[in-house]
């Protein structure tokens, strides 16, 4: 059995910042910003999931990013 979890996460981003990824972020249009901070998002997780070892000693379930 599989029971998926919705998380939502939020970035807000400082519009008058001079940053260059701040500015690369702006410059993006808006499928590909979506598309940008879904990967940055899961990989986010996944890394706290693997450093965390939320599954170590679980013998009833496995928790993971869905694919």
């Amino acid at each position: 059995m599989i029971i998926k979890h919705i998380v939502e996460l939020e970035t807000v981003i400082n519009d008058n910042s001079t940053d260059p990824s701040v500015l690369a972020i702006l410059a993006m249009s808006e499928e590909d910003r979506t598309k940008f901070f879904k990967e940055l998002g899961t990989g986010f997780v996944q890394h706290c999931f693997d450093t965390i070892k939320v599954n170590e000693g679980m013998s009833f379930a496995e928790l993971r990013v869905a694919k």
